[in-house]
């Protein structure tokens, strides 16, 4: 026979097993509320830096299009040495480089993109790093340089940029057939309201061909 207990008994045993485990449990509970707190902390922090981040990146942006080059040029190293680890470095880097070469200085240019590899946090950083590269070499037209950088890498996320600048190497060298092939191979892979496509088709038109209509999306 099973032991019963009656409304006393039951409450008497848990009365027994509080005082016994009493401070186990305020123990757990002030830890979950400490962990809780630490939570809510770290994600205070983290808004408050990301949003520091972003303010001082603005200021850098303002003194490049004003143009300030020097100020910008300080601010620029200033802020990718202070926050390495956001996102904000990296396309810091990007503008400084984009600076430097509008200025008509692309070793600097260059020496600006090799620099961001060290704030680059993944491939598709990286992958656009190595874009930049190919862009600044054929801006410059030193293809043989552009022609070396693009096959150093196998692109995943930008497929149309590499067939078009595959396609400016290539007209570069008057090989227009083979231009054109690439152009409309970029063209296949972007989206038909996509900003560069007009871009694209001139240099499609360029090379001798005719861009075809875009299918629409159903």
């Amino acid at each position: 026979m099973s032991e019963q207990y009656d409304e006393h008994e039951q409450s008497e045993r848990v009365k027994q097993w509080v005082l016994k485990n009493g401070s186990n449990i305020l123990t757990f509970i002030l830890l979950i509320v400490a962990a809780i707190s630490a939570w809510q902390w770290w994600q205070g922090k983290q808004n408050k830096d990301t949003q520091e981040a972003a303010n001082q990146y603005q200021t850098f942006i303002a003194a490049i299009e004003k143009p300030d080059v020097a100020k910008a040029t300080v601010l620029g190293n200033a802020f990718i040495k202070n926050y390495t680890k956001s996102d904000f470095a990296f396309l810091a880097s990007l503008r400084m480089a984009k600076m430097h070469l509008e200025q008509g200085k692309p070793e600097l240019a260059m020496s600006a993109l090799e620099s961001a590899k060290s704030v680059a946090h993944n491939p598709q950083q990286l992958e656009l790093l190595a874009i930049r590269k190919v862009q600044v070499s054929v801006s410059q037209a030193n293809y043989t340089q552009a022609d070396k950088q693009l096959k150093a890498f196998k692109p995943q996320y930008y497929l149309a940029t590499y067939d078009e600048l595959q396609g400016d190497l290539a007209l570069a060298k008057n090989q227009t057939a083979q231009a054109a092939s690439f152009y409309q191979s970029a063209l296949s892979k972007l989206d038909t309201a996509a900003s560069s496509r007009m871009l694209i088709e001139m240099k499609l038109s360029e090379a001798g061909g005719i861009a075809s209509k875009p299918s629409e999306i159903r």
